[in-house]
């Protein structure tokens, strides 16, 4: 009763009970994890953009000149080629010339694996 007479005069000059005391620092408590736990269930659906520092990029060097002497190049070798496309009479050779058959036939005869009657 004289808390309330007190409380109406607004006079703070009482003692507040244990009890009151207690349950203050536990509401204090759990409002601050209430917090935490609805910043984390936020990071969660809607986490962060994590900017990276723009880095500058450094501008190419471009040679020409080195372009320039590799297709010099390549021009030169395909003009050897079609030249000697052009001066050759025969583009295709034979796989076995008459000096690896003769061998061959001189093995089969060894052998006696020959065909005698052919």
């Amino acid at each position: 009763m004289v808390r309330l007479l007190l409380r109406l005069l607004r006079i703070t000059d009482y003692e507040v009970c244990m009890s009151c005391a207690t349950l203050k620092e536990q509401l204090v408590y759990e409002r601050a994890e209430k917090s935490k736990l609805i910043e984390t269930l936020l990071n969660i659906i809607n986490p962060k953009a994590i900017e990276q520092p723009i880095v500058e990029l450094q501008p190419l060097n471009i040679s020409s000149a080195s372009f320039t002497k590799r297709r010099a190049a390549l021009e030169e070798k395909d003009r050897q080629e079609a030249k000697i496309l052009r001066e050759s009479k025969v583009l295709a050779r034979p796989d076995f010339t008459q000096k690896t058959d003769s061998s061959i036939l001189n093995l089969e005869q060894e052998l006696g694996v020959g065909n005698s009657n052919a």
